[in-house]
């Protein structure tokens, strides 16, 4: 590589390596505390909701035990095989209508977990394209001066 007598590369030289690289860890470094912080609330977006699933889960199946054994005790006291029979099939309409009901539940919440954790991540990465266009942007005004 050809040194002119100030010691800085000739302009042939600067054009044949990249204007900036794609990862430099200098800079990987400057924005390290705000990939923290996007790391943060990713977290804190995934752990709040997995609490929320957690607890309509609990909240379901506490409420389908209570009616499992409600129907368990109806169906022992009942007086002959007609009042047994529509016992047994209430309690299984019941459960399909709830199981459905407590599925549809999950989904959403799950949907809104996912959406809630990936948002922090997705502002990050388009902040970074922009400076990634930024910087392309820049690199093409300087090779349009030389």
């Amino acid at each position: 590589m050809a040194k002119d007598n100030s010691g800085k590369l000739g302009k042939s030289e600067r054009k044949e390596s990249s204007p900036f690289p794609l990862f430099d860890p200098g800079e990987f470094t400057k924005f390290g505390t705000r990939n923290l912080e996007v790391a943060t609330r990713a977290a804190r977006a995934y752990y709040n909701g997995v609490s929320k699933l957690n607890q309509e889960m609990m909240n379901f199946v506490n409420a389908r035990v209570k009616k499992d054994f409600e129907t368990a005790r109806s169906f022992m006291t009942s007086k002959n095989s007609e009042s047994a029979f529509h016992t047994q099939a209430e309690f299984v309409e019941g459960a399909i209508r709830d199981y459905a009901d407590e599925t549809s539940k999950i989904m959403h919440l799950a949907a809104d977990m996912a959406q809630e954790t990936l948002a922090p991540v997705e502002e990050r990465a388009e902040e970074m394209l922009h400076k990634f266009d930024d910087r392309a942007e820049i690199a093409e005004q300087e090779s349009a001066a030389e």
